[in-house]
């Protein structure tokens, strides 16, 4: 009896918190603490305007956070597809050496080991070749929709993520016809929602937006360029070295002369 009890109270308290974390998803994942004032810049902007920026540089000549984003997905789905498609490769590669060289006659086992090390290395570079660009590819175009979407709407929801998913996909197979872009965009839109589900889902339990993720990846990469031109500034003022030393010297008595001018 006490454990039917419990499970009814655990039933209904689950049916109850069930639409706490399931309608947001579907609400864009906005609530009333999310409203900016009329009042300030960002209320302002409309949507395109909000695009323009994206797509354009600062007084700096830097591209946007958004954009940095873009090319670290782009570079991330790159790296992954190479790593994938050159280990596949290159175990196809291994198993079909061994397997068709069983009766080969080798001068040493060096030679024999150097043949395979050589055959597999030519399958890994192919593998990580035909995957690696096609990936890559695809998750810039597909993370460059989405942010774009995003940022025209000014908010994170699971539509971006379809409609990305959808158009990748029609892209994807656009060279195979009409009909293989039908497929394409429908079985990418399916697993672009579930996957925009998850990241909602991951964003609603942990409190942040993909705003402030962008923003905290985009410190980061200023954090290592200020580090690398400290590097660089530091490296540039250090002269003692007796070389230059004596190169300044000579300019100091001679002054500075023109190459033409040395002959």
């Amino acid at each position: 009896m006490i454990w039917s009890l419990n499970r009814k109270l655990i039933l209904g308290t689950a049916v109850r918190l069930t639409p706490t974390f399931i309608i947001p998803i579907f609400r864009s994942g906005v609530n009333d603490n999310d409203f900016i004032s009329p009042q300030t810049d960002s209320g302002e902007k409309s949507g395109w305007d909000r695009v323009r920026a994206m797509y354009s540089k600062n007084e700096f000549d830097e591209v946007s956070v958004e954009l940095h984003n873009v090319a670290q997905a782009t570079m991330c789905g790159l790296f992954v597809g190479a790593c994938l498609g050159g280990f596949a490769k290159s175990r196809d590669a291994y198993l079909h050496f061994i397997e068709n060289n069983q009766a080969t006659i080798f001068q040493s086992t060096f030679q024999a080991k150097k043949k395979l090390q050589d055959y597999v290395t030519v399958a890994f570079a192919k593998g990580a070749y035909h995957w690696g660009w096609r990936l890559g590819i695809f998750t810039g175009i597909f993370s460059l929709i989405s942010t774009t979407v995003s940022v025209y709407r000014d908010q994170n929801s699971l539509g971006e993520y379809v409609a990305a998913g959808t158009i990748t996909g029609a892209m994807y197979k656009a060279n195979l016809g009409p009909a293989a872009m039908v497929v394409g965009a429908g079985l990418g839109g399916v697993l672009s929602m579930f996957g925009g589900i998850l990241i909602l889902s991951i964003l609603k339990l942990s409190g942040v937006s993909m705003d402030q993720i962008r923003k905290s990846l985009y410190k980061l990469k200023e954090a290592r360029q200020d580090q690398f031109n400290q590097a660089m500034e530091k490296s540039a003022t250090e002269k003692h070295d007796s070389l230059t030393q004596h190169h300044d010297e000579i300019i100091e008595n001679h002054g500075f002369k023109k190459i033409e001018e040395l002959n």
